[in-house]
């Protein structure tokens, strides 16, 4: 049916009559007016939405966010619609546009009211599946990007089939203008009445809002199992907050434009459902910004930054801190970068205390077996050569090695077939030319019958380490070393080889050195490579050749060349070589100090190279973080980094830096994974993060340091005072979980009651430190005042995950958690149906 509407006063007969009568010319003007402009500030604000998720990698790569562009993007197409419909009318004085503009009206509309509200179903099966997962006390898997990708194409499907199905020959409801005001789908006779209430208007209200109540009642019935009716108001809470726009702006307009339009004046009808339509988008727009991430990013972005530092830098108290400081203030961070490079080769180098010499690889396999030093093959390294560096564990032993061989190979000379495979096959992988590729080798290249030498060669090491190219390491033939092989990632995680600390040595100077330097080095493993038990039993032909018979009669090989990191030195503590094993103990001392002089040259390094890096980025955004995670830190570098932090944070105008983009305060700063304890938390609260003029820093990453190791009670005090110092209270997010920090956590929760996130997962709190954690709770409960100078707590989360808390103390805990509006995340422990569910309704709020 085209746009057919009736005058004002028309006599009305009917229903169908009543509710395509328009109002009078100055009504609808007044109606498109206030339309159009809350449309425009609704598109605007979902735009908005839409793009800050879109530009923020770490708000994109959560499936959630990604539900939230899925309904932000109907709000979108319907107030543009809306914007340029309104605009035309309210121009024109009257509707304009005929039968082709109600068309296209319908569809749009069509499309997000839809669209929007089977969104929201989708939301609801989320909740719904999290709920069973507690109730069968597993962990919640959250939507992949595919799956939320599905989703909402599935959804956006549907949605256009109903928004098109009214401006085509089909029985049911036709596109026309209610109340000639905008163009939806409406009866015109007794046929499309019964198909409209029938079919229509029940797929496209009835079966969402009873799915959305039937997935609520399921996720109340499961949540609250086992818990007191007092919980009751949580479970509410969420589902009030995610369905609003559902329940309390798409419903009652249908019900306005459908439900009641032929029983009540069509003016009033078509005021309200059409002013409750156009300004759910405004509605949705603050309920998604209360989303936490969102939130944040938003505190982020718009929070006032502060007073910037009078003459931009600070004076550090320790004699070692003003020591780094005028040594690093004389030049740029890329001038020191490269100084530094030529510092490091030359004091590795001055480790040399013989000459290096290494084998051809022609030699080597003419040889046919390992050779020994006293074989003669090794020359002096020269000019144009190829070193591949082959660092391994001795695999013979005192019964079938070969007496001459020393262990190092067994008696079946599997490493030497092995190394002469994975020779090649590095060639071929990186192109090099056999007549320049070398091996150095302990065995082959450090004299073996001279004690003099062969210290002196042990003791070159470092420098040999600098003059190669590639590391080689072969795997031993045996089932359980096949498949550490398999899972590995990393040197030290290879059977046989990485627990020892000489070869740990060997691969950590390595690599360390080639980041430093800037070559391009490469570590790889080489041997058979497949999924295997510990009781597979491998044939001689498999062990010594790699190849086993196939289909046919064919041979297959099963040996592979495979990355061991490549140009980075990311090492645990526990990966060091200082915590490997040794045959002689007295040789941790050596390795100590080998470790310690390279760790220092390293950690140098990295804090000045990526200071370097992100003076030169332009990308304002990208510029807000900086990052050193993994790169050994220890508190005695603390000092030159919080030098280079302050470093970043002065202001553009001082030209000795040279740089002319525009500026941006550094506002997340991560250092995980490194061996920072709490005196360096300490150095970097006091100097950087909680400085009164200077640091904006919003988010600080301390994950998977040593923070809990040998804890003075003293300097905890010093660290609590900081974080709840006002000069501190910049600081959002804290990130702390794998400190082991037991029951000093609760200090610290107390301590950063101001924070919006704290995160202590994997703390080993037990049961001792989740009481101290309790009281803190009920003493915010009992006087929020104490602890947070008159202003309740802003928590978004509390993570306590994988602590090892038992079900009566975390029950204690989250009951206080829910009186003191605090989410509390408590996956990784081993709860029952009731508590796991009780932690499930506080993460519900977090999650959605």
């Amino acid at each position: 049916m085209p746009y057919d509407t009736l005058p004002h006063d028309t006599a009305l007969v009917d229903r169908w009559s009543k509710m395509r009568t328009r109002p009078e010319n100055s009504a609808m003007m007044i109606f498109w007016g206030i339309w159009f402009l809350a449309s425009a500030v609704s598109g605007l604000a979902n735009l908005f939405i839409i793009t800050l998720i879109r530009a923020k990698p770490h708000l994109w790569k959560k499936p959630f966010n990604k539900y939230v562009v899925g309904l932000a993007f109907p709000n979108c197409v319907f107030a543009s619609g809306c914007v340029v419909s309104c605009g035309l009318h309210f121009m024109h004085g009257t509707w304009y546009g005929g039968t082709v503009h109600c068309n296209i009206q319908n569809v749009y509309i069509m499309f997000s009211f839809t669209a929007s509200i089977w969104m929201n179903v989708v939301v609801a099966r989320q909740i719904y599946r999290l709920a069973d997962c507690a109730a069968r006390q597993q962990e919640y898997a959250p939507p992949t990007s595919r799956d939320v990708m599905k989703h909402v194409l599935g959804v956006y499907t549907f949605a256009m089939v109903m928004a098109v199905l009214p401006i085509t020959p089909w029985p049911g409801p036709k596109a026309n203008a209610s109340g000639g005001l905008a163009c939806v789908p409406l009866e015109a006779d007794e046929q499309s009445a019964i198909v409209m209430w029938t079919l229509y208007i029940p797929s496209l209200l009835v079966v969402p809002v009873l799915l959305v109540a039937w997935y609520f009642f399921g996720a109340y019935r499961l949540l609250l199992r086992h818990q007191d009716m007092k919980d009751a108001r949580a479970v509410f809470f969420v589902f009030a907050r995610l369905f609003f726009v559902l329940l309390f702006m798409w419903l009652p307009s249908g019900l306005f434009i459908w439900g009641i339009a032929g029983m009540v004046p069509i003016t009033l009808t078509a005021w309200a459902g059409g002013t409750v339509c156009h300004f759910q988008g405004i509605v949705s727009f603050f309920l998604y910004i209360h989303k936490d991430d969102i939130r944040s990013e938003l505190c982020s972005m718009f929070c006032s930054p502060g007073r910037r530092a009078k003459g931009g830098k600070f004076a550090l108290q320790s004699r070692g801190a003003q020591s780094t400081s005028s040594s690093v203030e004389d030049g740029l961070p890329s001038e020191l970068v490269a100084s530094l490079r030529v510092q490091a080769v030359g004091e590795m180098r001055a480790t040399e205390r013989t000459p290096m010499t290494v084998v051809s690889y022609r030699d080597f396999v003419a040889h046919g077996s390992v050779p020994r030093s006293s074989d003669r093959l090794q020359r002096l390294l020269g000019e144009g050569d190829i070193t591949v560096f082959v660092s391994h564990r001795w695999w013979g032993d005192a019964a079938s090695a070969r007496d001459w061989n020393a262990h190092v190979d067994n008696d079946k000379g599997y490493k030497f077939q092995i190394l002469c495979r994975g020779l090649r096959k590095l060639a071929e992988k990186h192109g090099l030319d056999l007549d320049k590729l070398v091996i150095w080798m302990d065995f082959a290249c450090i004299e073996q019958d001279i004690p003099e030498l062969l210290l002196a060669g042990v003791e070159s090491l470092l420098s040999y380490a600098s003059r190669s190219q590639f590391i080689l390491i072969p795997v031993f033939p045996k089932p359980a070393a096949v498949q550490a092989f398999q899972d590995a990632e990393h040197p030290m995680d290879l059977l046989d080889y990485g627990e020892r600390g000489w070869c740990r040595l060997e691969a950590y100077v390595f690599l360390c050195l080639g980041e430093i330097t800037g070559q391009a080095v490469s570590c790889c493993g080489y041997g058979l490579l497949f999924q295997c038990k510990d009781s597979n039993v491998f044939s001689e032909e498999l062990k010594a050749l790699g190849t086993k018979q196939g289909c046919f009669g064919f041979k297959s090989s099963y040996e592979q060349l495979k990355p061991l990191m490549s140009g980075s030195a990311a090492f645990k503590r526990e990966q060091l070589p200082s915590s490997g094993k040794f045959s002689v103990e007295s040789d941790r001392v050596v390795i100590l100090a080998t470790e310690a002089r390279i760790q220092n040259v390293y950690c140098r390094h990295a804090i000045l190279s990526a200071t370097a890096e992100y003076l030169n980025l332009k990308d304002h955004m990208t510029r807000s973080q900086f990052a050193l995670d993994a790169k050994q830190l220890t508190c005695a570098q603390m000092p030159l980094l919080i030098t280079q932090l302050q470093r970043i944070q002065m202001p553009l105008q001082d030209t000795q830096f040279k740089r002319t983009q525009s500026f941006s305060y550094l506002r997340k700063l991560s250092l995980q994974s490194n061996q920072l304890r709490l005196s360096g938390l300490y150095q970097l609260l006091k100097h950087f993060v909680c400085q009164p003029e200077g640091s904006e820093l919003q988010e600080l990453n301390l994950k998977d340091n040593q923070l809990g190791e040998g804890v003075m009670p003293r300097k905890l005090v010093e660290v609590a005072a900081l974080l709840r110092s006002p000069s501190c209270a910049r600081l959002r997010v804290l990130k702390l979980s794998g400190n082991q920090l037991a029951s000093s956590a609760a200090v610290l929760v107390k301590a950063g009651w101001q924070l919006d996130v704290l995160d202590l997962a994997s703390n080993n709190l037990g049961n001792e430190g989740a009481k101290g954690i309790t009281e803190v709770l009920k003493g915010q409960v009992d006087d929020p005042s104490s602890l947070t100078r008159g202003s309740q707590s802003q928590w978004q989360r509390l993570d306590l995950g994988s602590n090892g808390i038992s079900d009566a103390t975390a029950e204690e805990l989250l009951t206080a958690a829910m009186q003191a509006s605090v989410t509390v995340g408590m996956s990784g422990n081993m709860l029952s149906a009731k508590v796991f569910g009780k932690a499930a309704i506080l993460d519900a709020n977090a999650i959605f």
